[in-house]
């Protein structure tokens, strides 16, 4: 089966984490943690970091379910917010290029803003940087 545009030609590269035993697996240490939250009316969902600020998400149906599978885990566990050091790490963490050399749109990511490029900066026109502040290049008669 082909895939479809704009993915074709790209390969699916890493297989995909799709569980958090699979994180564990792939880019689990010692210093992975876990965090659940609830979202919505009943829904939980687990949140896990790994050292370098990487972090998974996965939802369940209830408070309950996502703590019992955080737990199985073995890992530290932090229950209704993120500590203020995890905040820290997932916000310091920098993906590589091999994350937004796997996308469809490369200059995207997989997930996220985009890079800051130079196309993508506002440019000053050659006659905005010659004149003076406040001063229009075009004369009104």
């Amino acid at each position: 089966m082909s895939r479809a545009w704009p993915f074709e030609g790209k390969s699916e590269g890493v297989e995909k984490i799709r569980s958090p035993q699979d994180f564990l697996k792939k880019l689990g240490t010692e210093e992975t943690e876990a965090v659940v939250i609830r979202i919505g009316r009943n829904d939980a969902m687990l949140v896990l970091v790994d050292a370098a600020g990487r972090w998974e998400r996965w939802v369940y149906h209830s408070l309950e379910e996502a703590l019992a599978a955080g737990r199985s885990l073995g890992v530290t566990l932090h229950e209704g917010e993120y500590p203020e050091e995890l905040r820290v790490r997932i916000g310091r963490f920098q993906p590589g290029p091999e994350h937004y050399d796997r996308s469809a749109y490369p200059e995207q990511g997989e997930v996220g803003p985009v890079i800051p490029y130079p196309e993508n900066r506002p440019r000053r026109l050659p006659a905005e940087a010659e004149a003076p502040h406040g001063a229009s290049s075009s004369a009104k008669g």
